[in-house]
């Protein structure tokens, strides 16, 4: 019962993003337009999008007020966003939020995402080509295959066709400027309401239960697609011994066997969607209703003044050339929240439609921040925050608004017989009532850099945020911070092959605080 009510709150949620029916509205075939238009291969655009919090009128707190301001203050203008092919493109504009604004360029092809905020030293670059090169999968082949495409069509078609038009639909002729240029277009628009999703959701449903035929194309240009994927990370992961252990029902094999077989997993997963369909469509009335009753803040939440509202405008060729979308979600008065409603704003003008387009690439020849998304650990907040101009917009909003180099962790410091093998340090220890802690461990938990010297008996370590330096020497009681010799309530010692170092010298060298938490015998280190 339960899972039902989690698929029926899914479904609703979802309602709001399957625009319009399948049905024409002034001569305009809604679903073809819409569809189509998700296979646009290139185009050049500009677009605005910005976020507006109503207050309920409640009392609220300062800082309940400043997050609403925050959140107001936030809008996103893109100047000029060209699409060349499925796999290359370039974004230009401004993000804004507070007093600040960041204007940027992101740009991505078949091997790398580059972006550049004004501000930064270097452009910082991700690489696409290393997220797959253990796989042996060419993600560029799959971005501009014909299937890809084929894909993107008949997932369109496919919802379009089985969704019906909410009671606000209609098709008008207007006159409006698109980059510069009058045009007579057609204007599609459509309003969706909170209590219709319901209707429309059941709707929905119900033709995609009869739908055997659609859904078994899907399914088959999803495998098509994907399959090659999933049978490559299997021979990465070496679990295809596990999926040949499975066995299916009415003696069809197993799952492995099943995968292989294109028709047979076609027919199987199309049987089991349409058989979890019609099971949630039996009580699909009755279970609505109890989860409302259950929880009465759904029903305020999908109720009349939820809505979506959205303009497409299209050329005689049936491309949008100009949106407008606007959604109001209200929020339930029972969550006693300062919050009445989150307003979305967005607008978009198109150009160019399948037309030669070409992305503005950034040059990295010169050097970048490279990510890499497979070792996130490397790209420490430091190495952001030192890519950027300490006195630009994009520093002090990654540094305070994102809070970048915020940090904490526990180290406990009691042994648990039961849990100490989860513990990756050697616990803290006490020696002459100072707290000693292991200094490479600490160190690295804050992002710190640490060296060995071999030579000199000695360890530095580097704060990540400020660079500062650190060297201790084995059995000293004085430290060198930046040059500047510190006393120390005991030396740097070695027990067991770990290096241990006063705790809360080694915290205050890396810009942190210590609490004890006298509860769980845990020692709780911040970073702001």
């Amino acid at each position: 019962m339960k899972r039902m009510k989690v698929l029926l709150a899914s479904c609703l949620v979802s309602m709001l993003l399957i625009l319009a029916g399948c049905q024409s509205v002034g001569g305009l075939d809604i679903s073809k337009s819409l569809s189509d238009n998700l296979t646009v291969k290139s185009s050049e655009s500009k677009q605005t999008l910005s976020l507006e919090i109503v207050p309920s009128g409640t009392e609220m707190n300062e800082e309940e007020q400043e997050m609403i301001e925050l959140i107001n203050s936030f809008s996103l203008t893109i100047d000029h966003a060209k699409v060349q092919d499925v796999s290359t493109s370039s974004v230009e504009g401004t993000l804004s939020l507070a007093s600040k604004k960041l204007p940027f360029h992101l740009s991505v092809d078949k091997n790398n995402l580059v972006l550049w905020v004004q501000g930064a030293k270097q452009p910082i670059s991700v690489s696409l080509d290393s997220m797959y090169a253990d796989s042996g999968i060419d993600i560029a082949d799959l971005q501009t295959s014909e299937q890809a495409l084929e894909l993107m069509s008949n997932l369109g078609k496919f919802l379009f066709k089985n969704a019906s038009n909410p009671e606000s639909v209609s098709v008008s002729s207007v006159t409006e400027s698109v980059y510069g240029e009058a045009m007579s277009l057609q204007k599609l628009h459509i309003d969706v309401r909170g209590d219709e999703l319901v209707g429309l959701a059941k709707s929905f449903l119900t033709s995609v239960s009869k739908d055997k035929e659609g859904v078994k194309e899907l399914i088959g240009t999803l495998y098509d697609v994907y399959y090659p994927i999933f049978k490559s990370e299997l021979g990465v992961s070496s679990s295809e011994e596990y999926l040949d252990e499975v066995e299916l029902p009415l003696g069809l094999g197993t799952l492995n066997n099943l995968l292989d077989d294109k028709e047979a997993t076609v027919i199987y997963l199309t049987n089991q969607l349409q058989k979890s369909l019609n099971e949630l469509l039996v009580d699909y009335d009755k279970n609505v209703n109890e989860m409302f009753t259950e929880t009465p803040e759904m029903k305020e939440l999908f109720g009349k003044d939820t809505v979506l509202a959205m303009d497409f405008m299209f050329d005689k060729s049936l491309n949008v050339r100009k949106q407008k979308i606007d959604l109001t979600v209200q929020i339930p008065t029972t969550l006693e929240l300062p919050i009445k409603q989150i307003k979305v704003h967005s607008t978009s003008e198109i150009w160019n439609v399948n037309k030669a387009v070409i992305a503005n690439k950034i040059d990295i020849s010169k050097g970048s921040l490279v990510v890499d998304v497979l070792n996130a650990n490397l790209a420490t907040p430091g190495k952001f925050l030192r890519n950027f101009d300490n006195q630009s917009d994009a520093y002090h909003f990654i540094k305070e608004d994102m809070n970048i180099s915020q940090k904490y962790f526990y180290m406990n410091t009691l042994v648990d017989e039961e849990y100490d093998w989860y513990y990756d340090y050697a616990l803290p220890i006490d020696v002459n009532q100072t707290k000693m802690v292991p200094i490479r461990y600490f160190a690295e938990e804050l992002d710190a850099e640490i060296k060995w010297d071999s030579v000199l008996k000695q360890i530095t370590v580097i704060d990540d945020i400020t660079g500062s330096t650190i060297v201790l020497k084995n059995g000293s009681n004085q430290a060198l911070v930046d040059g500047e010799k510190v006393k120390l309530s005991e030396p740097l010692m070695k027990v067991e092959g770990t290096y241990y170092v006063p705790l809360h010298f080694i915290a205050g060298a890396l810009g942190s605080t210590v609490e004890w938490d006298n509860d769980s015998k845990a020692i709780l280190i911040e970073r702001p």
